[in-house]
C-alpha cells in the first residue's frame, strides 16, 4: 500500500526529539499548505533522541515502545523530583536514577545486545521532560504502534554472542545476563510468567546458574561478598545492595560492578530479591529474601 512518511522535530536547548513514521496516503489530494498530522502514522516508527553535553552531542535511537517507557520514566522520575523524594525509576528498556542532587543517570537499551547511558543535569532532564511531552501530546496512538515485544535474553543469538565476547552489560534497571548452559524454557504468556507459583524458583536457579559461571574469586579473598539483589520476572538484574563492607570493597570485581546498589521504588511487577553470597573457591550461593 503506497505510504506517506511523516516525521517532527522538537527542539530544546540541550536535546533534540525526532520522530518519524508512516502514513497511508490520502484517498484525496492533500492541499499544499496541509499536513497530515502525526497521529496517521501507523506503520514503520522510529525515534532519534540527541542529548548535548558541551562540544559532544550523545545520540539514542528507539522504537514506539521504547519511546513510551522513555516518556513513562521520565515523567514519574520528575514527579518524585518534584515531590523531593527523588527515586530511581525504571520502565521496559529505560531507566533513571540519582546520582546527586543535581546530576541524573539515564540508560536506555540500544537493540538487542547494548546498553547506553547518559549523565544528566538538571536543565537537560528538563529539556528531555519538555520534548517528550511534546511528543506524547501529538502521538496518542503510541500503544498502537506498539512492536511485538523483543524476546528474552536467552533467545536472541546475536545478543548472547556478542555479550558473550564482551562480558555482562548490567546497567540502572536494564540488564542483559549470558548464560551458556541455560536451555532456553518453554514459551509462555506474559502473564503467567508473571503469576505462576514457580517463577520465584526459576528465576532463583537461572541467578545461580549465571553467577555460578560469571564469578571468578580473586586470590586470597577469604570472607564472602554478601548482596540483596532484586532482578526483575525475566531475571534482568535492577539492583545489588551491598550487606557486607566486603561487599562494599570489592564491588568492581563481581558480576554486579555496574548495577545499582538501590532497587526500583515501587517494584516492577514480579520482581523478586535474593540474598547472594560470592565466596572464596569461586562458592556461590544464592537464597531468596522473604
Amino acid at each position: 500500500m503506497p505510504s506517506l512518511t511523516l516525521s517532527q522535530t522538537y527542539h530544546q536547548p540541550t536535546s533534540t526529539l525526532t520522530v518519524r513514521g508512516e502514513a497511508p496516503l490520502p484517498s484525496r489530494p492533500v492541499d499544499g499548505s496541509a499536513r497530515l498530522p502525526l497521529q496517521a502514522i501507523e506503520s514503520n516508527f522510529e525515534c532519534q533522541l540527541e542529548i548535548r553535553q558541551g562540544e559532544t552531542t550523545k545520540t539514542l535511537q528507539g522504537d514506539s515502545v521504547w519511546l513510551k517507557n522513555l516518556i513513562t520514566v521520565i515523567d514519574r522520575y520528575v514527579g518524585s523530583q518534584l515531590s523531593g523524594t527523588p527515586k530511581g525509576t525504571f520502565s521496559g528498556t529505560a531507566a533513571i536514577r540519582p546520582l546527586d542532587f543535581i546530576s541524573h543517570r539515564l540508560t536506555v537499551r540500544q537493540g538487542e545486545d547494548r546498553i547506553a547511558q547518559v549523565d544528566l543535569s538538571m536543565t537537560q532532564l528538563y529539556d528531555l521532560l519538555e520534548n517528550l511531552s511534546q511528543a506524547a501530546e501529538d502521538l496518542p496512538q503510541l500503544d498502537k504502534l506498539a512492536t511485538p515485544p523483543t524476546p528474552a535474553w536467552y533467545r536472541q543469538p546475536t545478543a548472547i554472542a556478542a555479550l558473550l565476547a564482551g562480558g555482562i552489560v548490567l546497567a540502572a534497571g536494564v540488564g542483559l545476563w549470558v548464560s551458556r548452559r541455560d536451555p532456553p524454557p518453554p514459551p509462555s504468556p506474559p502473564q503467567e510468567q508473571l503469576t505462576a507459583p514457580e517463577a520465584a524458583g526459576d528465576l532463583h536457579q537461572r541467578l545461580e546458574s549465571t553467577l555460578a559461571q560469571r564469578w571468578q574469586s580473586p586470590p586470597g579473598l577469604q570472607e564472602s561478598l554478601v548482596y540483596r539483589v532484586t532482578v526483575d520476572e525475566t531475571g534482568f538484574p535492577l539492583a545489588a545492595e551491598p550487606k557486607n563492607a566486603p561487599a562494599r570493597e570489592r564491588r568492581a570485581i563481581t558480576p554486579f560492578a555496574d548495577v545499582p546498589e538501590v532497587a526500583p521504588d515501587p517494584l516492577p511487577r514480579g520482581a523478586r530479591q535474593f540474598r547472594v553470597s560470592l565466596g572464596p573457591a569461586d562458592q556461590v550461593e544464592v537464597a531468596a529474601v522473604q
